[in-house]
């Protein structure tokens, strides 16, 4: 314990000298745990429990923030392109590397986008985008697996997680509340690269193994409502010594090819905008471009923060109606306060459009029992957030296959109906993407 502890307080002097800390870590006796963490085992391994260091963290929706991102980058300027693949650099007679060969996997069509300076910033896939560059390049990424399981929310206590540093095996274990459910992991093991990477069973049972020893709740493979396993773009130094096995980094890279192009890989989401200002600025060097202005990434906020405040959700629910059903009758009602502190989390100071759609176009339903997620942000996301497919909103408009794949796999045909209608799907599409999306929450399932 006190090694932990004295880590963790230098983790709060560090955040107190960047940005400041949320809270400063503390030790909290073996009773005062049990109370924070009612879920807690009193002894584990054969050990009691002697007490343990609460520290502060923050936390995020991904799929929301990456959207919010998109947006903001389209309202400065950018061009976004939705579900295109970048499949080869180009290259001009002299060899430069001056753009990239384009595909829209909509409509399987092939088009070139020329450019001053490419950017290869493709997670998992950046080396297969190198060696389109030299066949010979080295590799940069070694790809590995992290296997998440979502539980009921009563695993967790609540705003409060459970990380084990070291498990009797020597691996790390979390447990955190999460989107109303409670999430935990994570395996690390290599892997292929491959488009829909699964959880196997493997995997799914170490993590509830691991957490068996910990809590003393009949931890159950019933109770996983859904397994998911992502790859994690390690990053190693494509000019070190090969046999060196601290070669991968904790940091991100920038990296140029001797014909321009600009890779940068390796990071986190906590300083994806100092990877981002360290990859335009490696840009700029690389394209020659005149620029008098540094990077404005510090003072940009995300689409949805500028008005947003914590009471927003109050806002909602006073100024718009739901459609809602009770004891198999439509009624009309005030928005409920769930639903409206989870549009108000998810879309901003943008969520009273959501609202507006609910109210007015009678869309507010929720799409999935017990989940807060409802008809109008399937419409939503079509309008105003490049939501082209129910696999986009299931699963990166919304979280709903992470946190339910039975849910997720119920509210398929009614998303089905709400897109169809908005993108003017035929039959024939409106099949397809019910196939498709059926195949991906399937990727989920594990077993379940």
């Amino acid at each position: 314990v006190p090694f932990y502890w004295i880590g963790l307080k230098a983790y709060d002097f560090v955040a107190f000298a960047g940005n400041g800390v949320l809270h400063m870590s503390k030790f909290v006796s073996a009773g005062e745990a049990r109370r924070l963490f009612p879920t807690l085992a009193e002894s584990s391994l054969g050990r009691h429990l002697r007490g343990s260091i609460v520290y502060y963290d923050g936390q995020m929706n991904d799929s929301r923030f990456c959207v919010s991102l998109a947006l903001t980058a389209a309202l400065h300027g950018a061009l976004v392109a939705n579900h295109t693949e970048a499949l080869r650099v180009l290259k001009d007679d002299e060899g430069r590397v001056c753009g990239a060969e384009l595909r829209d996997n909509l409509t399987g069509k092939t088009f070139p986008v020329r450019a001053r300076v490419v950017i290869n910033a493709t997670g998992p896939f950046t080396d297969s985008i190198r060696q389109s560059d030299d066949e010979n390049a080295r590799k940069m990424i070694v790809p590995s697996a992290g296997v998440h399981i979502t539980l009921p929310e009563y695993y967790s206590a609540e705003g409060m997680g459970l990380i084990v540093p070291k498990t009797k095996d020597g691996r790390v274990i979390f447990m955190l509340p999460w989107l109303g459910s409670t999430i935990a992991g994570t395996t690390d093991s290599s892997t292929e690269i491959t488009d829909l990477p699964k959880a196997t069973e493997a995997e799914v049972g170490f993590i509830l193994d691991a957490l068996s020893d910990y809590l003393n709740v009949d931890v159950r493979r019933k109770d996983v409502k859904s397994a998911w396993c992502g790859i994690r773009p390690l990053a190693i130094n494509p000019d070190a010594n090969e046999s060196d096995t601290q070669n991968i980094l904790r940091e991100h890279s920038v990296h140029v090819s001797p014909s321009g192009l600009v890779t940068i890989t390796g990071g986190k989401w906590t300083t994806y905008r100092r990877m981002a200002k360290d990859a335009l600025d490696k840009a700029i060097e690389v394209g020659d471009i005149k620029n008098n202005s540094p990077c404005r990434t510090g003072h940009v906020q995300l689409i949805g923060g500028h008005k947003y405040d914590p009471a927003y959700f109050t806002f909602l629910t006073q100024q718009y109606e739901q459609e809602k059903s009770l004891a198999g009758q439509t009624i009309i009602g005030p928005l409920d306060v769930d639903c409206a502190r989870h549009l108000a989390e998810s879309y901003g100071d943008q969520s009273y459009k959501v609202a507006e759609i609910s109210q007015n176009e009678k869309l507010g339903h929720r799409l999935a029992h017990g989940f807060p997620i409802i008809e109008a942000e399937v419409a939503y996301c079509a309008r105003y957030e490049y939501c082209e497919t129910i696999v986009d909103f299931i699963g990166r408009r919304s979280r709903l296959v992470f946190l339910d794949s039975k849910a997720a796999d119920a509210a398929v045909d009614r998303i089905a109906d709400i897109l169809a209608a908005e993108l003017k799907w035929d039959k024939r599409r409106k099949r397809k993407m019910i196939e498709d999306a059926r195949t991906f929450v399937a990727s989920f399932s594990s077993g379940i």
